[in-house]
């Protein structure tokens, strides 16, 4: 696959390993200052998909969706964020959690549940749709869109 910065770009995903591949493939091309809004109902491969562009970005710990915590952070050659706002209900809360600190500043944010924030929105957004394909289950089309 030969994802590429600029434009939209959208496959076919038949297994957990393809979608996590296709997430390293887009942790390939982040650099300071992105941010990716990944969009997917549960069980869609959102945290299979950050977990790929962790390992691209150098992380080898095991990457889990932070529905708890709202934020896991991780050291590589830049700082990278993972945000799950699921439980994020009003922007005071987003506050909190060191959203606007991190999102386009001097690292790499991504945020599972993004159509939560969807007002928040930073300029260097890559955005993901993980869905369901048609006629399949265990299939999934993903869209990348870089702004």
């Amino acid at each position: 696959m030969r994802l590429k910065r600029g434009g939209s770009f959208q496959t076919l995903s038949g297994s957990p390993e393809a979608t996590k591949m296709i997430g390293y493939s887009l942790g390939g091309l982040l650099a300071r200052g992105d941010t990716v809004f990944i969009y997917g109902d549960i069980g869609a491969g959102k945290t299979v998909f950050v977990a790929g562009m962790a390992s691209a970005l150098g992380i080898n710990e095991y990457i889990t969706s932070p529905t708890f915590t709202i934020a896991n952070a991780y050291e590589c050659e830049t700082l990278f964020y993972h945000f799950d706002a699921y439980r994020i209900k009003s922007p005071d809360e987003l506050f909190e959690t060191g959203f606007f600190e991190f999102a386009g500043g001097d690292c790499i944010v991504a945020v599972e549940w993004a159509d939560r924030l969807e007002g928040f929105k930073p300029d260097n957004c890559v955005e993901v749709w993980i869905d369901a394909a048609e006629g399949c289950e265990s299939s999934r089309e993903i869209t990348i869109s870089f702004q």
